[in-house]
């Protein structure tokens, strides 16, 4: 007998588990999740798992303040922990990235999340270690923090199942299968399974995924490293959440008096990768530059000790924004893919958008409308290092 489901989801990192959870609070009949390996296992388990709160890109705001919110209070929502820290978020601007940081303040605002805009006085009182040359204009997210990975996931994925989700791991997809334009299902390492709606959240796996059944984006893996330090006793309290555009840096703290930091430069630490390459080393380099951007900030941060960091796997788009829909030519296909490094902390607003668009919202069309596939329809840019400013998308 033919296996079938009223909806297919594939993917099992933070994206497919959280689109899972919120359409089986819809009730939509049998939804079954299929992942090629284990739950995070992918782009998600190796993220920093920052929440920043704030974007410099006004039509993503709402996103990033619904998964803010959400993560402030997902413990009670999922009945399980993330692990959510909050820190605070400090951006710092130069003089040609001041208009920017007042523009994504003021649609932060207005999505509802508390953020504020600091003159260097200000920031001086609320960091008096921090060193402030080159900053014109900072902002400050009380609200911000980061969580767990992995626990996250796991919370999506245990309120799911709770739900009725059916959740394989170890299920290789090989192809979408097409009836005519229609999508209907997908072909596994070892079966068939048929459905009216299939949704595509494979990471850096996406790309050759849609290719099977014809379509094709702009969508290219990348390698990201992540450089670990501990922060020396005599520095103190852990710092906030920093997002410096001046230095091209973000850098976060984590548990155990430790610093995670990296780039949030598109021309540096964002080398192209196939799906598969998921190795890789944190070169000296790279921990050069970094750590000489941070301590620029943070002189005391000079005697912080060393520590193995990681490298992590991120898919891009031309303009470093999300692809997330349906396609008119391919009825029954959605996805959400190509997140560019920030699918971790939208990934309940995501998760909730296109579970409100698959069962036929408007509001969420129109919210997710500059997202839409359709807008690379014609484009034959492929994702390049165009030095363009990514920062707060990560």
């Amino acid at each position: 007998m033919q296996e079938t489901a009223n909806i297919l989801i594939i993917g099992g990192g933070v994206i497919g588990v959280s689109i899972a959870y919120h359409l089986a609070q819809r009730r939509v009949g049998r939804v079954v999740l299929l992942e090629r390996d284990s739950l995070a296992s992918g782009s998600t388990g190796r993220s920093v798992a920052s929440i920043d709160g704030l974007t410099l890109r006004p039509q993503a705001a709402g996103l990033f303040a619904d998964g803010a919110r959400f993560f402030a209070h997902c413990d009670e929502r999922l009945g399980a922990p993330c692990g959510f820290v909050p820190t605070g978020a400090v951006v710092l601007a130069g003089d040609g990235q001041k208009g920017d940081l007042e523009t994504a303040v003021s649609h932060t605002q207005a999505a509802g999340l508390p953020s504020q805009l600091l003159s260097p006085d200000e920031l001086a009182v609320l960091d008096p270690r921090m060193v402030l040359d080159g900053v014109a204009a900072a902002s400050f997210t009380p609200g911000a923090g980061y969580a767990d990975p992995a626990l996250t996931t796991q919370a999506f994925a245990g309120a799911a199942r709770r739900l009725g989700v059916e959740i394989r791991q170890g299920t290789k997809v090989v192809r979408l299968l097409r009836d005519g334009e229609k999508v209907v299902g997908v072909e596994t390492a070892v079966s068939t399974l048929h459905a009216p709606i299939v949704i595509i959240a494979a990471g850096s796996w996406s790309g050759n995924l849609l290719r099977t059944a014809r379509l094709d984006l702009p969508l290219q893996p990348v390698r990201h490293p992540v450089v670990c330090l501990r922060r020396p006793p005599e520095f103190g309290t852990p710092h906030h959440s920093l997002l410096d555009l001046t230095g091209g840096i973000y850098a976060r703290p984590e548990t155990g008096d430790l610093t995670l930091l990296g780039s949030v430069d598109a021309n540096v630490g964002y080398d192209p990768i196939q799906a598969n390459d998921t190795g890789g080393y944190v070169h000296e380099s790279y921990i050069l530059w970094a750590l000489t951007q941070l301590t620029q900030r943070y002189p005391s941060l000079e005697t912080s000790q060393l520590l193995p960091g990681w490298t992590g796997v991120m898919t891009i788009t031309p303009n470093w924004q999300p692809i997330i829909g349906g396609w008119p030519d391919a009825p029954g296909l959605f996805c959400a893919v190509g997140f560019s490094g920030q699918g971790f902390q939208i990934s309940p607003a995501v998760g909730k958008l296109l579970a409100e668009l698959v069962t036929g919202s408007r509001d969420a069309a129109s919210q997710l409308a500059p997202f839409a596939p359709t807008r690379f329809a014609t484009a034959t840019q492929h994702p390049q290092h165009t030095g363009e400013n990514h920062s707060l998308l990560r």
